[in-house]
Parts: C-alpha cells; sequence; structure tokens
C-alpha cells in the first residue's frame, strides 16, 4: 500500500473545490444596491429601475455651495454612464415615463459646515411619476444624498432603480484625511484632486498640516520671507489665492479644510 503526501496548499485548494458548488448563486448579489458607503437604510423590495431622461434637472432651494455641486453632478448623471462589473439583475420599466426631476427639500439651509453639522438625508425613487425626492436637514446632506443617487445611476441610456428609499446619517461626526505638505510638497491641483475623492467616499474634513520645522511653504503677505526662506523651493508655495481656492473647492464638495500652522 502507498501512501501519497499532499501539500497543504493542495489540501485548502480541495476544500475550497468541494465547497464552491454548495454557495449561493451570483444572481442573489446581483439585485443589490451597491452605494459606498453603505447607508443605513435601504428599501428596494422589488428589482425595478427606469430610464433617466436626457433632460434630466435637479431643483434646489439657492445656496451658494450647493449650487456648484449640482452642476457637478448632472454632468455626472449625463456623461458617466457606468457599467457595473456584475450588472444588477433588475426589469427595466419600457412603459414607465422617463425620471425627469430630482427635487431637493432642505429644512436648515443656513447651517455652517462645521463639526457635528447634521449629514442625515432620505432619498425616494417611485415606481412611478417623473420626481425623485431628496430630503436633508441641511445643504451638507443634500450633498451626501447627490452622492448617493449618482452611484445608483448606471448604463447608456442611463437608468436608475425605482421603487426605492434610502435613509442614511453619518456614524461619525470628523471623517477625515491628514495631508503634511510641510514634509512632502503637493502642488495645488493634487490637494483639490484629494478632496473631490473625499467627497466621493463622503469623508468630511481635510487636515491641512501645512507648515512646520521641515519648510513653511504657506506665502504670509505681511512675512513674505518665512515662505521665501522656508519653503522647498520657489515654486513649493501656496499663495493666499491658492489657499482660498482650496478652501472654497472644500465647501462645494462637503469637505471642512482644517489647515495647521506651525511655527518654523
Amino acid at each position: 500500500m502507498f501512501q501519497v503526501s499532499v501539500p497543504p496548499i493542495s489540501i485548502f485548494a480541495t476544500i475550497i473545490c468541494l465547497t464552491l458548488p454548495f454557495l449561493p448563486p451570483i444572481l442573489s448579489l446581483q439585485s443589490a444596491v451597491n452605494v459606498w458607503p453603505k447607508p443605513r437604510l435601504v428599501s428596494w423590495p422589488k428589482p425595478l429601475a427606469r430610464s433617466l431622461s436626457t433632460n434630466f434637472t435637479i431643483n434646489s432651494p439657492y445656496h451658494q455651495n450647493l449650487q456648484p455641486a449640482i452642476s457637478r453632478y448632472l454632468r455626472l448623471f449625463r456623461t458617466e454612464h457606468h457599467h457595473p462589473l456584475i450588472p444588477p439583475s433588475v426589469n427595466v420599466s419600457t412603459s414607465s415615463p422617463h425620471l425627469q426631476t430630482l427635487s431637493i427639500d432642505i429644512s436648515d439651509p443656513a447651517a455652517p459646515l462645521q463639526h457635528g453639522v447634521n449629514e442625515t438625508y432620505s432619498l425616494s425613487i417611485s415606481e412611478e411619476g417623473e420626481t425623485a425626492n431628496l430630503t436633508a436637514e441641511t445643504a451638507w446632506g443634500a450633498m451626501r444624498g447627490l452622492e448617493t443617487f449618482s452611484q445608483l445611476v448606471w448604463g447608456n441610456p442611463s437608468v436608475v432603480p425605482v421603487g426605492l428609499y434610502i435613509w442614511d446619517a453619518p456614524l461619525f461626526a470628523h471623517r477625515g484625511v491628514m495631508l503634511d505638505t510641510s514634509r512632502n510638497y503637493y502642488g495645488v491641483e493634487d490637494i483639490l484632486r484629494t478632496i473631490e475623492a473625499m467627497s466621493a467616499n463622503k469623508l468630511n474634513v481635510f487636515h491641512w498640516h501645512l507648515t512646520d520645522s521641515h519648510s513653511f511653504p504657506l506665502m504670509v503677505p505681511s512675512e513674505p520671507e518665512l515662505a521665501a526662506k522656508g519653503a522647498y523651493g520657489p515654486d513649493m508655495i501656496y499663495s493666499p489665492s491658492d489657499v482660498a481656492k482650496i478652501v472654497q473647492f472644500g465647501l462645494e464638495h462637503g469637505v471642512r479644510v482644517l489647515p495647521e500652522i506651525d511655527s518654523p
């Protein structure tokens, strides 16, 4: 009688091969609503979808930082035409009218972007009617809802789930990224791209470690020698207009910019 020694990796592979036939079919995962980060509550009892109008619009009360976000998301809805790696297994209605409008209602449009601001929102897309409804306590919550809606749109021509209700609120008031530009200089466009990625992930604080003993890249008009002698180079300096641009870009993406300025 011969004994055959089976390497551990072969045993593991054998177990996997024996287990695979008993796993649930992947179709059971295809009807899920894939939104990141995962909302607190998602109700979608029937896997139905319908077309998004090519003239889709967003109605909202005026807010100086929300309006640029609305324009940005409208361009995204109309041009991205995302195709998921695993297409949702849904019935796309051909008889229902196209979804024409997303209506935004904000309870407290004057609320500033500060620690602890209310970012809750609810999104409702009915099976009938031409309008979806996004309700938020603040403009910052409305931005989170717009990001969620953008992740629900897919295909070319674009379709969106219907008979859907989502309610969401962040688990943590502070959800941030820290970037140290005293030790490593990053250009303004790199910082803007970072803030844009943070907004897509519903983060809300950009901790900007601007200066330290390593370098002082911030141009202070009253003390120009700090940057002239403290920066890594003359092309590695943040001007006041650069800082204003980054702060404003953050506000338009629901991201609070917190500069940290350490002594040289």
